[in-house]
């Protein structure tokens, strides 16, 4: 059963809150949206939490302070639809002659805001009455306490957290009408003030009018108010971005675990697609896993597998970036990376960085094997590593709501069947990776396998511990930079070499 007390507020008000928060953003629109609102029909009232559910968006992200230059703004476009207001503003000022305030005119200035504050209150109270549930509608009620202080109670369809909107809703009411002889603050009496229910509250706030040292252009104090209270928001706007900035880098530093860089860099950039769609591409694909690893596993505590499989994982990954692979997945101790999708150095270089990857890798292996066995752990990890060049399909496979980056095809199987028919510590590669690769590695020829739903019988090509030392010169630049010296040497050596079978000849 609905709340007898539910409040609800005139169209014209909603719609001059959304007005006004428009240099905010979509934050409005998106309420009114979430309420099934697409138009505000400035007639009708609407429910009083729809502006509630607004102003909880603002506060949350820029504060209370962005709710006062929101009540500023709104008293503002208040002044220029509501004639009452207007109208009254501008007769009081005329019946009442604006002069320097000097000692001997003070008690009359203090006596003009005694003279006006009913008026304002009546008019307040006709307005407010829109704001209403069946045993509430919204009031104020002004009351001296000194000449220069009063006390303003107020029932209001905001809870007390939003009353910097009502301060700076009626600040520009009173600075229009006292803003040249007065300088006006606030203090809520929070002892005094309390929430209702369904978002209403009731409560005191004591209004202080300190008199100008000078007469005061009413204008220029309202615009200068207007200008302080902007600068305000502005900070608080400011301050909630870098906050926002500081949330995504967090974000994007957690993603960047779950997802291959180059898909998380792209996703970032907004150059990702993220549609279910696939291409067909030629990709070397990878494979390693932990020969024997259950037997492995069961020797350790749960603590120390988890610690030394994290390590492993954490080193190869690494290596594999560095080489600009593709991390596809890990699966239970295996991993599954791939080289020439999204980024590719073509089909060639692909296939050469892969394999440089594994040697790295296999490198790597032997001195943690040596850093754990020193550690406790008797019978470290052996890994064992597949490697197959051909055309997978790529991209994003799933639905609507989930999708995964990775490759599918018969390509794929034949990369996993190799990793598995390797020997621990093993390197097998397909003759389509060895050919791009074959003057990095001394290899050995093994028997050819047929595997189902391949039609080619798959040469297998077994890594040797030699490598071929002529390609450890990783700088171009200095390879060429040393041919002229070897030349030069090898002619020098054929010359004496000629001269010796010369005088032999003689």
């Amino acid at each position: 059963m609905p709340n007898k007390n539910k409040a609800t507020i005139p169209g014209a008000s909603l719609a001059s809150t959304i007005k006004v928060l428009a240099g905010l953003g979509p934050l409005g629109e998106k309420v009114l949206k979430q309420n099934g609102i697409t138009e505000i029909d400035p007639k009708k009232n609407y429910p009083s939490e729809i502006r509630l559910k607004i102003f909880e968006e603002v506060r949350n992200r820029f504060g209370t302070d962005a709710l006062y230059t929101i009540g500023i703004e709104q008293g503002l476009l208040m002044l220029s639809m509501l004639p009452a207001f207007a109208e009254y503003i501008e007769n009081s000022r005329k019946r009442y002659q604006m002069r320097s305030v000097t000692p001997n005119n003070r008690l009359r200035n203090l006596n003009f805001i005694e003279e006006t504050l009913p008026g304002l209150q009546k008019i307040t109270n006709d307005y407010m009455g829109q704001f209403r549930s069946k045993n509430l509608k919204g009031e104020i009620v002004f009351t001296k306490l000194t000449d220069s202080t009063w006390k303003f109670y107020s029932i209001l369809a905001q809870p007390t957290i939003n009353w910097s909107f009502g301060i700076g809703n009626y600040h520009i009411f009173l600075l229009s009408l006292f803003g040249d002889l007065f300088q006006i603050s606030y203090e809520l009496d929070e002892k005094n003030s309390r929430d209702i229910d369904e978002g209403w509250s009731e409560g005191y706030t004591i209004i202080t009018f300190s008199p100008h040292t000078s007469l005061r252009d009413h204008k220029e104090v309202i615009a200068n108010t207007r200008f302080e209270a902007h600068e305000r928001l502005l900070k608080a706007v400011l301050d909630d971005a870098e906050r926002k900035k500081e949330e995504t880098e967090r974000l994007s530093i957690n993603l960047a675990k779950y997802l291959p860089p180059q898909i998380h860099e792209a996703i970032f950039s907004g150059e990702f697609d993220t549609g279910i769609a696939t291409k067909r591409r030629k990709l070397t694909i990878f494979f390693s896993d932990i020969a024997n690893f259950t037997s492995t596993s069961e020797g350790l505590q749960p603590e120390d597998l988890t610690r030394y499989l994290n390590e492993y994982f954490s080193e190869m990954t690494e290596i594999a970036l560095s080489y600009g692979a593709t991390i596809d997945k890990y699966i239970g101790d295996a991993m599954m990376v791939f080289f020439g999708d999204p980024e590719s150095k073509g089909e060639r270089e692909d296939a050469r960085s892969c394999v440089h990857m594994a040697l790295k890798m296999r490198d790597r292996i032997s001195e943690l094997q040596d850093k754990w066995q020193k550690q406790g752990f008797a019978d470290p990890f052996v890994i064992r590593m597949g490697m197959n060049t051909g055309y997978c399909n790529v991209g994003n496979f799933g639905s609507d709501q989930r999708l995964t980056y990775t490759i599918i095809g018969s390509e794929v199987n034949v990369a996993q069947r190799l990793e598995a028919s390797a020997q621990p510590g093993g390197i097998l590669m397909s003759y389509e990776t060895y050919a791009h690769a074959q003057d990095l590695i001394e290899v050995e020829q093994l028997k050819s396998i047929s595997m189902k739903g391949v039609k080619r019988e798959i040469k297998v090509f077994s890594v040797l511990n030699k490598i071929k030392r002529m390609n450890e010169i990783k700088d171009p630049s200095k390879k060429i930079k040393n041919v002229p010296q070897r030349i030069g040497d090898r002619l020098e050596a054929l010359e004496t070499k000629i001269e010796e079978i010369l005088d032999r000849i003689k």
